[in-house]
């Protein structure tokens, strides 16, 4: 047949199953033995058309995707969701939730996330692009994540479904993945710590590729009116992609932030259905990771932000800081918890006076005290993008901290707060005083460090002045969490 010999049988049948997924073919197509090339250049641009994919067979594209690996169906759903993002752009392209929209689109197209994860995504992603353009842009401006979460709710609702469903549960089994939630937050977390306008630009310019080949067939098979409508829609998507360096820059901290939300609430939905499965309440309070799980973990397999060698790059301070008259003692014979927190610092240990309306932050888990030592510059935290970096730049071991909260401090009105500031000591990780080696040739554990941190004296904070405890999105290490009955965790005020 001429379109076979044009487009390839194979490709052809491929192409046709693909497009059956998601409209009937046009009679004539059918009447004509398939022979008619206008009703397939027809076919073709009705479901280039479509809007994002509706609910019921968003479950459908995914299962098609996943189990039944029907042939060009995923690219198709690619292609379709990045038409309709950019369309939604052309209308109004100054809205950048627009384009943290179609940034979720395309972190679906990136090649390194297998079938399963990109399935689950897309469940997910359909109904955050939602509520990008559905809650409002003043909401979303105010707070991002409170305006989203109607839709969360209804796209973890959707992912529930689509987990359990028997060919999805084999799927998971031949994968000997135990706990889903827990496998996707971790490729939330890993995609959002690597996101980058290089990786999204790749995405778009091979969504766009594969655009201009399907509108190919309709400029050549299709009528004059169906050529200049696909060449204009061409032109959008290009005009789209001319403008999306520079805008993905300023929407890539809003996409990296709802990717740790995301994960965070799935981590949520791994604890409720775990009480649920198992019929054992939550522990109240939390319980971090020990040494002893911290140390067989990194034996097992040493994540990238733990080094290994003799030395660390950072090495802590020897001699404690001359105190000035307006400053507090960090020395060996400060009171505790101020004692020796001069060996946490590298090099230089700067006394500052920070003035009224600073802003300090604090990341901490749900058994810290809100009022302690150890906190950081807006900046500092604003740089954070996920848990590794923290745990790397500020060198924090699990078993000390398991994350998963903060909460900031507002310096007030009067004469200013002392503080000490300098680089982050690296730190070794110790058993009772004696360090773990990590191999026979004389190596530890290290953490990096090396970016500042700021020492207060926790008698001098004012818990009138300290905000409500708010997750950072990244979750909790090992342990448990309370939640309230709807599986919330409880972020309880620690102050001592």
């Amino acid at each position: 047949m001429p379109h076979e010999e044009s487009l390839g049988k194979a490709m052809w049948n491929d192409l046709e199953n693909a497009l059956a997924w998601y409209a009937a073919a046009p009679s004539r197509w059918l009447g004509s033995a398939k022979q008619d090339l206008s009703a397939a250049a027809e076919w073709i641009w009705i479901v280039l058309q479509g809007d994002f994919v509706e609910e019921q067979s968003t479950a459908q594209v995914v299962t098609g995707t996943v189990i039944s690996m029907i042939p060009l169906v995923d690219q198709l759903c690619d292609i379709r969701d990045v038409v309709a993002n950019c369309k939604k752009i052309n209308q109004d392209n100054s809205n950048r939730w627009a384009w943290v929209a179609l940034a979720l689109t395309l972190i679906g197209l990136f090649p390194t996330l297998g079938s399963l994860v990109k399935g689950c995504f897309k469940v997910m992603f359909a109904y955050g692009r939602k509520a990008m353009f559905s809650a409002g842009k003043v909401a979303l401006d105010a707070d991002m994540w409170k305006a989203s979460k109607p839709f969360v709710e209804k796209g973890i609702g959707k992912l529930n479904d689509f987990l359990a469903r028997p060919e999805v549960r084999k799927t998971l089994k031949a994968l000997k993945i135990d706990s889903p939630y827990k496998y996707l937050a971790d490729q939330l977390r890993t995609v959002s710590s690597s996101l980058s306008v290089g990786k999204l630009s790749v995405a778009f310019d091979t969504a766009i590729g594969a655009l201009n080949k399907l509108l190919d067939l309709v400029k050549k098979w299709g009528t004059t009116a169906m050529q200049t409508q696909a060449g204009q829609l061409l032109q959008t998507v290009k005009k789209v992609r001319e403008q999306a360096n520079k805008a993905m820059a300023d929407a890539l901290a809003p996409v990296q932030n709802y990717l740790n939300r995301l994960a965070q609430r799935l981590d949520v939905e791994r604890r409720v259905n775990h009480r649920a499965s198992t019929n054992v309440p939550n522990p109240h309070g939390s319980t971090r990771m020990q040494l002893d799980e911290e140390i067989a973990e990194l034996r097992k397999a040493k994540p990238e932000w733990v080094k290994v060698g003799k030395k660390g790059t950072y090495q802590a301070a020897e001699v404690p800081p001359t105190i000035p008259a307006t400053h507090f003692d960090i020395g060996n014979t400060a009171p505790k918890p101020l004692r020796d927190v001069f060996s946490t610092f590298h090099g230089t240990i700067t006394p500052d006076i920070l003035q009224p309306g600073t802003v300090l932050y604090r990341v901490l888990d749900a058994k810290s005290n809100d009022n302690a030592v150890y906190w950081m510059s807006k900046d500092e935290f604003d740089a954070l993008h996920a848990k590794p970096e923290w745990r790397e730049r500020f060198a924090v071991w699990k078993h000390w901290n398991s994350n998963g909260e903060y909460l900031t401090y507002t310096v007030p009105p009067g004469k200013g707060m002392p503080v000490w500031r300098g680089k982050a000591a690296s730190q070794r990780l110790e058993d009772k005083g004696i360090p773990v080696p990590a191999d026979n040739s004389g190596n530890y554990f290290w953490l990096e460090g090396g970016h500042e941190q700021i020492a207060v004296n926790p008698k001098l904070l004012n818990p009138e002045h300290a905000s409500k405890r708010e997750f950072t999105g990244w979750g909790y290490d090992d342990g448990d969490i309370e939640v309230n009955l709807v599986g919330v965790p409880i972020l309880e005020r620690n102050w001592r």
